[in-house]
């Protein structure tokens, strides 16, 4: 009994001593440990920055939304079937209010979130107080009503392709990968990100700082309450642009008009295919400055299809459309310039001294080429539109009345002749005014267009391709071939013209502004001065002044005041092997002072007489104040619903302009490329 006694007092000695040792001696080790445990550093989205229009029309908003929320770390020691009793009573909740709710979803949310470390993600949004009431009765672990800083675009559809859309930051590493490429700001998964459009080219600018905190947390892991602002957050600058959302509005409407038209023509007799006019662009600048007056591209988005996310489905079904609304078309559709590209030839013959400006040249509406007899039988013969005969032309009636051989006959001395006239002098005019290279317009992924040459074909199709021969330079010569523009580079290249010379990179931002008022400006860019002589061009401007009175733009301006707005023009005519002929036309003026330039692009229309120019003209009676100007609906009132005083109280707390509360977004996308 003894030796037991004694057994007994050594163990009961030990584990009193090491009870002392635990809470007495390491005592302050375990407090610094367990502060450590259970506070950690988060940072809160601020509000984004708004986007608005040349007179102060919002176009991209932030608006506070009631939102529920899951914090998965409230879940995160759940077992799966108690994960999937709390999903099922949250779907219940939902699904009684009208909001579509399921267990897979949420879990699916709940997996998502985890890569997202502290910062809860959104299940569903702009809920009304019954839902917020209905969410709140039940206390759900990990699942809350807040309010949110949320992204809205009031005119939906117009305007979509410049001001873009926002998704979020997918992960960790793409948070780590962002914030290194700013330089300074900090992202997180589930934050906020410019995805498309101004949304995405002035990310730095419209996303505001984060708020910097430090909280307290419990030991499931659940945010007990805010210990400590570290740094404060501040809101995103404003940028304004130089559009007019009414002037857009009209834009985008008379090319949906247009194109709706040209699928009710019918096409030619002969016409192999009908005109489909399902897609189209049109722009307009200011030439004095670049500015940008109109960048419309049909069919058109929503943007707020993407504030909260959209499902992968309908992503695909977006992207895969085929008439890619998702697609810029204004400065991403590259095309054939048809007979809008003769000036460039016309230029490229005056200053190498080919040919007069007087030289009579006989259109005999076929053009056979000298070389035919080497070249082979499929190189013989080119013949104008329909085999129009238009019998003696100088350079002036060639551009008013569109003749193709005579411009057929350009460009096959040069090809021929490179020792009098240079190896690329069509190309090389063209590169001077533009074409062949970004126009530098502040939006993303701008296509710069192709100016063949026999070397760039081989770069462009590889070693495999055709010799460019003699019909390649013919072709080239009217805009055919294998020359790409977009609407928006033969916007600016007439815009060139109009002011002999000058050109601008064109300038869609006019100015960034933060929340104390201070303004950053974006002044215009000149890209080219005087680069055309007034002489040289002389019959050029002649023949294109012509084009809209009695040219082939005279019956679509019939009626116009050409007299107090004297306008220059191009018609276009593209023609692609299985498709209907694209329509185009570029128009300018006035004359007497030139202030704008305007492109339109028509698919698959028909003529550039008969689709593209109307568009034009309609346009311009909207700028000189010939028709009225519409209004731009808004499409998207805030859906949020006002709380009673009563309720207030109750409610989340509202976050203040530097102190946000974060975004979160279902799928992040890509910008429909």
């Amino acid at each position: 009994m003894g030796g037991l006694a004694a057994v007994a007092v050594l163990v009961f000695g030990s584990l009193i001593a090491r009870l002392w040792f635990l809470q007495i001696m390491s005592a302050p080790e375990f407090e610094q440990l367990t502060t450590q445990n259970t506070t950690r550093i988060i940072y809160v989205e601020s509000p984004r920055g708004r986007i608005f229009d040349a007179n102060g029309k919002v176009l991209a908003d932030r608006r506070e939304s009631l939102v529920v929320t899951l914090d998965w770390t409230a879940l995160q020691d759940y077992k799966k079937d108690e994960r999937a009793g709390v999903f099922q009573e949250v779907a219940n909740s939902l699904n009684g209010e009208g909001i579509k709710s399921k267990i897979s979803s949420l879990e699916a949310d709940f997996k998502r979130a985890m890569n997202g470390a502290l910062k809860p993600v959104i299940i569903a949004e702009d809920i009304d107080v019954r839902t917020w009431v209905s969410v709140s009765e039940r206390e759900l672990p990990g699942f809350t009503v807040e309010r949110r800083w949320v992204r809205s675009y009031p005119y939906g559809e117009v305007g979509a392709h410049i001001v873009g859309y926002t998704g979020t930051v997918l992960n960790k590493e793409q948070a780590r990968e962002l914030g290194s490429a700013s330089g300074s700001q900090h992202y997180e998964a589930g934050d906020e990100l410019g995805v498309a459009g101004l949304e995405r080219v002035f990310e730095s600018t419209l996303r505001g700082i984060p708020e910097k905190r430090r909280i307290e947390i419990d030991a499931l892991g659940r945010v007990v309450r805010t210990a400590e602002i570290l740094e404060p957050g501040s809101p995103g600058q404003d940028i304004y642009l130089t559009i007019d959302i009414d002037m857009q509005y009209a834009a985008e409407s008379i090319l949906q008009d247009e194109l709706e038209q040209a699928r009710g023509r019918k096409a030619c007799d002969n016409c192999e295919h009908a005109h489909v006019g399902q897609a189209g662009s049109l722009v307009a600048l200011d030439v004095t400055d670049g500015s940008v007056i109109a960048l419309a591209s049909y069919p058109s988005y929503d943007p707020a299809d993407f504030v909260f996310g959209i499902s992968a489905d309908q992503f695909s079904f977006l992207r895969d459309r085929p008439d890619r609304p998702l697609f810029d078309r204004a400065t991403r559709g590259t095309y054939a310039a048809g007979s809008t590209f003769k000036p460039v030839t016309a230029y490229a013959a005056l200053t190498s001294g080919m040919r007069g400006e007087y030289t009579p040249w006989l259109d005999e509406g076929v053009f056979i080429l000298e070389s035919c007899a080497t070249e082979g039988e499929d190189w013989c013969s080119f013949q104008n539109a329909g085999g129009a005969i238009m019998g003696q032309v100088d350079m002036r009636q060639a551009i008013e009345r569109s003749s193709d051989t005579y411009f057929y006959s350009l460009g096959e001395q040069f090809w021929i002749h490179p020792d009098l006239y240079g190896e690329t002098a069509i190309q090389d005019t063209a590169l001077l005014m533009g074409y062949g290279s970004v126009t530098g317009i502040r939006l993303p992924l701008e296509e710069d267009g192709r100016v063949p040459t026999a070397e760039n074909r081989k770069e462009e199709f590889g070693e495999d391709s055709n010799d460019w021969r003699t019909g390649d330079n013919v072709n080239l010569a009217i805009g055919q071939g294998d020359l790409l523009v977009t609407p928006l580079q033969l916007a600016n290249s007439y815009a060139m013209l109009a002011t002999t010379g000058d050109r601008y990179q064109p300038k869609i931002v006019d100015r960034a502004v933060d929340v104390d008022g201070n303004e950053t400006a974006y002044a215009s860019v000149q890209i080219a001065e005087g680069e055309l002589d007034p002489e040289t061009l002389k019959p050029i401007m002649d023949g294109l002044y012509a084009v809209p009175r009695t040219g082939t733009g005279g019956e679509a301006f019939a009626g116009f005041p050409l007299n107090n707005f004297p306008l220059g023009g191009k018609t276009g005519t593209v023609e692609k092997k299985g498709f209907a002929d694209s329509a185009l036309y570029v128009g300018f003026g006035p004359s007497t002072s030139p202030k704008y330039s305007v492109a339109a692009i028509l698919e698959e229309s028909g003529f550039g007489g008969d689709a593209a120019a109307p568009a034009v003209r309609r346009f311009f009676e909207v700028l000189f104040g010939l028709s009225d100007k519409p209004t731009a609906p808004i499409v998207h009132e805030s859906r949020y619903e006002p709380v009673s005083s009563d309720d207030e109280e109750a409610l989340p707390d509202s976050p203040e302009d530097g102190a946000g509360a974060e975004v979160g977004s279902e799928t992040d996308v890509g910008d429909g490329s």
